[in-house]
């Protein structure tokens, strides 16, 4: 591909090709990914000089409410315009805004009657006030034209990343701005406030939509029908989520949380930034031929496919060198990290595939598949983890946990293969080259651990990695995996 080419993907939508509209999205969603990571670290090291360390703490309890709140109220109004085809009609639309205003009311409303309860519990006044302040947000961005999920549905990413960086940044100048002149906690909760402001008043600016207060039944009941499983799914994604620190933290101990805690941020690395991806380049293309399901099947094959050697390869180098890089990075102290660095390492594929899979099934309008696979998630994790902690405490927990992630992707495979007919061979094939792949890593591994040593040995297993994957890959998808099997894809 030569220059010209390659300017020409990065300019202009390329409408003339599904595959190449997947993969300029999955461009810009890299970029804004990590332009976001490095402004949030710039504005981390200006903030911290500026204010006091329980000033972070007050704002990271008050972040976590406000999640949890958010989260228990999901109505999936964009997930649903991007979806269904009617999303973009205005109907659809002003349907979609009437839902989402009279949601930012009824957050405020809840965070306003928590907000003394909540600094009660923690002893902290400032809680209280803070919350009242972060209160006005969900309501602010209510009123955020609901036309921005087009840029996702219509594979125009690169607006929706500019838009989200530049806000981004404004947001941050402001903040440091108030920092510097309140040198107070609540710099950061106007700032975040102001920066929302912003964010309602450039989606009207990039957009020419404008929503009007009128209700279509039809559009109603399409958004209620397909929110009514949001909900749920978003409900029990969020406990399955949290459940394992929930448990760890009562069963075992803070100490050992900690530990936890720490080796699952280095797992969660891939699976976090692959989820920006799959939201804003396989989950708008699967949804734009949702009723095409041979078509849906070819797509998932490949994206999967490419998904699985990248997990395979970063999960197998997080897994086999955790205990170098913990010591590396920290002291003796938080060597048990490791533990859960390694099991959690070792599911970082099944996450992966679990996430591609549970899109594709909001991308279908199948959602409920996904709520069942969650499911069976978190009823085996609410099992496995104290079984583990009994047997073998933190590693046991570890272990019970991948478990859990694992038997949540075995549960969407079949959801796949028995309720959507998906093809039997489509269905196994990230299986089998999962497991071919991770086979040929430790036999490796186990036979070059005696010969070398230190660097040596981790170049070694690192390119035996690369290999495995990125072999298998071409095995399963062809010398020339990115060349289209027919005129559509």
């Amino acid at each position: 591909m030569n220059i010209s080419k390659i300017l020409d993907f990065i300019r202009n939508p390329q409408e003339h090709s599904l595959k190449l509209q997947s993969m300029r999205s999955a461009f810009y969603s890299i970029v804004g990914r990590g332009t976001g990571h490095f402004l949030r670290m710039a504005g981390s090291l200006i903030l911290t000089r500026l204010l006091f360390p329980e000033a972070f703490g007050l704002m990271t309890t008050v972040s976590v409410i406000l999640a949890m709140v958010q989260l228990f109220s999901d109505t999936g109004v964009r997930t649903s315009i991007i979806q269904n085809p009617k999303g973009g009609e205005p109907n659809f639309l002003n349907t979609a805004f009437i839902i989402s205003v009279a949601r930012g009311f009824l957050l405020a409303v809840i965070i306003v009657s928590i907000s003394l309860p909540i600094s009660l519990y923690y002893g902290k006044s400032d809680l209280n006030r803070l919350l009242l302040v972060m209160a006005i947000n969900p309501l602010l961005v209510s009123f955020e034209n609901p036309a921005m999920s087009l840029f996702i549905k219509k594979f125009r990413i690169e607006r929706q990343v500019f838009f989200e960086i530049t806000i981004q940044f404004l947001g941050l100048i402001t903040s440091i701005a108030l920092a510097w002149i309140l040198r107070s906690v609540y710099a950061l909760a106007w700032g975040a406030v102001l920066a929302s402001a912003y964010r309602v008043a450039g989606s009207y600016y990039i957009h020419p939509f404008r929503p009007s207060l009128l209700w279509d039944k039809e559009a109603g009941r399409e958004l209620f029908g397909f929110g009514k499983f949001i909900f749920l799914n978003t409900m029990i994604t969020w406990a399955t989520m949290n459940i394992d620190v929930l448990l760890i933290g009562k069963l075992l101990n803070m100490e050992n949380l900690g530990y936890y805690n720490l080796g699952k941020n280095f797992a969660d690395l891939i699976p976090t930034f692959g989820l920006q991806i799959i939201g804003q380049a396989f989950f708008p293309a699967i949804s734009s031929i949702a009723g095409d399901i041979p078509r849906v099947m070819r797509i998932y094959r490949r994206f999967t496919a490419f998904a699985m050697a990248v997990a395979i390869f970063s999960g197998a180098a997080l897994a086999l060198f955790s205990n170098e890089i913990i010591s590396l990075l920290y002291d003796m102290r938080y060597l048990n990290a490791k533990i859960p660095m390694f099991w959690l390492s070792v599911a970082v594929p099944f996450r992966l595939m679990s996430i591609i899979t549970g899109t594709t099934f909001i991308a279908i309008g199948r959602p409920g598949l996904e709520t069942i696979s969650m499911a069976a998630g978190l009823i085996s994790m609410a099992i496995f983890i104290p079984v583990g902690i009994k047997i073998g405490g933190l590693a046991g927990a570890s272990i019970g946990t991948a478990g859990a992630v694992a038997l949540t992707a075995i549960t969407e495979s079949l959801c796949l293969w028995i309720v959507l007919k998906f093809s039997f061979v489509i269905t196994l094939r990230p299986w089998l080259q999962g497991a071919l792949s991770v086979s040929l890593i430790i036999v490796i591994y186990i036979l070059i651990k005696p010969l070398f040593s230190n660097i040596y040995f981790l170049i070694t297993v690192l390119i035996t990695a690369i290999t495995a994957s990125g072999g298998f890959y071409l095995l399963f998808e062809g010398l020339k995996p990115f060349k289209d099997e027919t005129k559509k894809d």
